[in-house]
């Protein structure tokens, strides 16, 4: 003997009273856009290895040589106008008479990611040096002044 059991499809076969997925957007479960300054300076398109930096080549229409040919020494080296076109799309000028790409003043160079890693090792290192020799040089006076600010250790005593 076979009982009446509703098929579980038969709710599908009514209509619908579900929007259809044309309707629908992602737009209420995207996170709101937040505003961003707009860079003067454009990005070149990333490539590994490489770090990328404006370097000023004058500043107040006066050229900078000095800036300029110690970032040179420093290890940046500046970027060809041929190897980066969408650059000049997007500045919408030409290069410079080298054949490299410049804005303003600022000419766009480009460094071996570890050379960079490199030098931020160097500066970090220099950085905790300076900051060591002014501790040592600070705490160095015996002014009762000067414990008060420094004090590195608490000591817990109990029972006094």
């Amino acid at each position: 003997m076979m009982m009446d059991v509703e098929s579980p499809w038969d709710d599908l076969v009514g209509p619908s009273t579900r929007a259809p997925r044309s309707v629908e957007t992602r737009e209420s479960s995207q996170r709101k856009r937040s505003w961003v300054q707009a860079s003067d300076l454009p990005d070149p398109i990333p490539q590994d290895g490489w770090v990328f930096k404006w370097v000023r080549t004058d500043s107040m229409g006066k050229p900078d040589h000095k800036n300029f040919q110690k970032r040179r020494r420093e290890g940046w080296e500046p970027v060809n106008a041929s190897d980066h076109p969408e650059m000049m799309t997007e500045l919408r000028a030409t290069p410079n008479p080298n054949g490299h790409v410049e804005v303003g003043g600022l000419i766009l160079c480009k460094m071996p990611q570890e050379m960079v890693d490199q030098r931020t090792a160097y500066f970090q290192d220099r950085t905790k040096a300076e900051m060591d020799a002014a501790d040592n040089s600070y705490l160095r006076d015996d002014d009762e002044r000067m414990k008060k600010v420094i004090e590195k250790k608490r000591q817990v005593v109990f029972g006094r």
